[in-house]
Formats: C-alpha cells, structure tokens, sequence
C-alpha cells in the first residue's frame, strides 16, 4: 500500500471518529494491523477493504484511487514482497541459530548420567573400595541418550546396544567367580550384528510404507 491511500484512511477513520481499538473491534482484527495499514507497512485484504469502503461509506474506488503511477506501485510492492521476504530469512536462520545453541534433550542426560556415574563411582570407592569393579559404568555414559534419541526419531536403531553389549561382557567377566564370564559370555557381542539385522529392516519398510501414502 502506497502513503496516498495508508494516509486517506487515516483521514478517513479521524473522521469517522474512530480510534484504531474500536476500528480494529469493528473488522475483528488487531490494533497492530490498523496501523500497519496506516503507516503504509501492509495492505488490506479484498474482504477488509469492502468493510473499509461500508464503514466509511466510500466506493472501494474513492478509496483506493492515486495519483501515483502505475509502475511506482508495482515497483514499491515488489519492495515490499522482497523486504518481506528478508525478514523472514532472517527470522528462520535467527531461529537455527537459537535451535543449534540449545543443547537437545539426549545431550543433557549423557551430561547427567556421567555426572551420576562419576559421584556414584567415587563414593562407592572410597567407601568400599570398589575403584576396580565399578569402572565399567563409565561406559553405559551415551547409553541413556541413545535411548531418548531413538525415542525423538522414531528410530530403534539409534539405540547404543554396542554399548550395553559391551558392558554386559565386561561386568560379567570381571564379577563371575574364576573368570567364568570371559569365555562363554563373549556371544554377547553377538546381539549387536543380529539386533541391527533385524531392526534395520523393520525401519526401512516403515519409511518406504510412509512416502507410498
């Protein structure tokens, strides 16, 4: 909208002796859109200028008529479009950036577990003198993350079952009496290709199912 007309409805909202509340309330819209239109910042739509044109009673043409030329008109709402458009860069990248500043849900817990762990491994050091069987825990750190993750995708195979595959050995070897856990147990590693095998497949026909649809 061109200042000819953004100054014709102020002319003719005064005159009516409407303020931008009451004239806002009258079309169902925000004060903030009346003195957008205004300030020449947006236009109206069709439907609100016919309500414009009734309220004021005026024709639609009275109300829109100028002076400036018709290319002016294009070119300054081809401004606009386009200013329009950089503000909505700018608000999406401004977003981004806010997005990949905060830290996700699964980053948060690996920070918590680790911080559980490492107190629970001191005291049940010092206390118990557990610093040797208890140094394992240390791995199921990204464990817990891993979860969330797959639980935000939607996706099981984010889920670090190397990880838990890992400690499982590791514990059961160093705590089952005479070494017993280190030989028979390292079939364990063997839930980690068969897991994946399984759960893989499973995602893939989902994902195919969901672009059919």
């Amino acid at each position: 909208m061109n200042i000819e007309i953004a100054n014709r409805l102020v002319e003719l909202r005064k005159k009516m002796g409407l303020s931008q509340e009451e004239l806002a309330d009258k079309l169902g819209i925000s004060r903030q859109a009346i003195s957008k239109w205004e300030r020449a910042e947006a236009s109206p739509d069709t439907d609100n200028l016919i309500c414009l044109a009734k309220i004021y009673g005026v024709s639609l043409d009275d109300l829109l008529k100028t002076d400036q030329p018709v290319e002016e008109v294009i070119r300054a709402v081809k401004e606009k479009e386009n200013e329009q458009q950089e503000e909505n860069v700018n608000i999406t990248i401004e977003r981004e950036i806010e997005t990949k500043d905060r830290p996700s849900l699964s980053q948060i817990l690996h920070s918590v577990t680790a911080l559980i762990i490492t107190v629970a491994y001191v005291i049940l050091g010092v206390t118990l003198g557990w610093w040797g069987r208890t140094w394992m825990f240390f791995i199921l750190v990204p464990f817990p993350g891993s979860i969330v993750e797959a639980i935000q995708t939607r996706r099981l195979s984010k889920v670090n079952i190397a990880v838990l595959a890992t400690f499982a050995y590791l514990f059961l070897g160093m705590n089952l009496p005479n070494g017993s856990g280190w030989h028979p147990y390292w079939v364990i590693f063997l839930a980690i290709p068969l897991f994946y095998s399984i759960v893989r497949p499973i995602e893939k026909y989902i994902e195919n199912k969901k672009r059919k649809e």
